[in-house]
């Protein structure tokens, strides 16, 4: 028989992701990912960019889909405001992301874990300060 879990995001600490430091000011990923999985899929999540933050051209082998909360991202030279959704299919090099004046908060779907490790395998996280 299958399962049910409910979860609710409080549960999942957040994490610091990436770093981009601009004019000696450093700027982060703040993560809580996975909020709930399935192995294979789908996993998701919630993440914060600092205002700011930019994340450069990059891929994940997971088929993904970002829908904006809060603040804006600018995707390229299009401005993704809040009830933005993004869509990615699995390998498209996509960015530079960058965070708005106010930062940028998202949800984070994706068909599998970014990584490509299973649902049980490992995965070391920094603690937010």
């Amino acid at each position: 028989m299958g399962e049910m879990r409910v979860i609710n995001e409080e549960a999942v600490p957040w994490t610091l992701g990436r770093r981009f430091v601009k004019d000696g000011v450093p700027r982060y990923v703040h993560n809580r990912f996975p909020i709930a999985r399935l192995d294979p899929g789908p996993w998701f999540g919630r993440v914060r960019y600092d205002p700011g933050m930019r994340v450069e051209r990059h891929q994940h082998p997971a088929n993904e889909i970002i829908y904006i909360l809060g603040g804006e991202l600018l995707l390229g030279d299009q401005v993704c405001p809040p009830g933005t959704a993004i869509t990615l299919q699995a390998g498209t090099t996509y960015g530079p992301l960058i965070a708005g004046p106010q930062g940028a908060e998202f949800l984070l779907i994706m068909n599998r874990d970014p990584s490509g490790r299973s649902a049980e395998a490992e995965t070391e996280t920094i603690p937010e300060g």
